[in-house]
């Protein structure tokens, strides 16, 4: 209802010119008018009919303040969910882990790759689980994939953890390692990331990126 006032103001404007203006002056008109057809003869006095014109005018004005108090308490509680929203999304961030992922060794061609998960963040983060690990090319076919998952029990803030995988050279060039990861926050909430580390030559030095997926999101 309010978005079609918004959009309507001046038929809004309008109308309301005609209910304070417009209808008393067609009531003042209408008593000037003599008619020889006794349907068009006032029975009702201007006065009353004035009268009564003014106790319709203060139904609509009790209505119209009613509808200004429930926009004015709409307002108030998107204001409010506002608030809440960023008030939840700023415990969200300042209780999530964040990690950063370096490069250690690799062998010919990046095989049996090696790298660590380092938490960077002042909270702890628990039950950790990294995979399934997977190697695309640059048509998105899965090379090589490690279908079991790696756990780790906890990683404290500040703290490295060893990872080696056990994969062969990639065989081409434009390939990406993917992988999926959670963990758990000091409150049990389960957070999503999704990394990867994009090879343009076989030969490069992987160099790894991590996202959070946010709830909208599919792994």
């Amino acid at each position: 209802m309010f978005d079609w006032m918004k959009n309507h103001k001046k038929l809004i404007a309008f109308i309301t010119f005609m209910i304070i203006f417009g209808i008393p002056f067609i009531i003042h008109v209408l008593f000037k008018l003599h008619s020889n057809i006794d349907f068009f003869v006032a029975e009702w006095t201007a006065g009353e009919l004035l009268s009564y014109y003014g106790s319709i005018l203060a139904f609509l004005g009790t209505v119209i303040l009613g509808a200004l108090s429930l926009y004015q308490n709409q307002i108030i509680k998107q204001e409010s969910d506002k608030r809440t929203e960023l008030l939840e999304q700023r415990e969200h961030e300042s209780n999530m882990p964040r990690f950063r992922f370096n490069f250690m060794l690799n062998q010919r061609d990046n095989s049996k790759l090696k790298f660590n998960i380092e938490n960077i963040s002042p909270n702890v983060a628990n039950n950790i689980l990294l995979g399934p690990i997977q190697i695309v090319n640059e048509k998105k076919e899965v090379i090589w994939s490690n279908t079991g998952v790696i756990h780790i029990d906890t990683i404290l803030s500040n703290q490295k953890r060893e990872i080696s995988l056990l994969n062969p050279p990639l065989p081409e060039n434009h390939c990406c390692f993917k992988m999926s990861m959670q963990c758990q926050d000091k409150f049990a909430d389960i957070h999503k990331y999704k990394v990867w580390a994009f090879c343009q030559f076989k030969t490069d030095t992987p160099h790894f990126q991590i996202e959070e997926i946010k709830t909208t999101e599919t792994p």
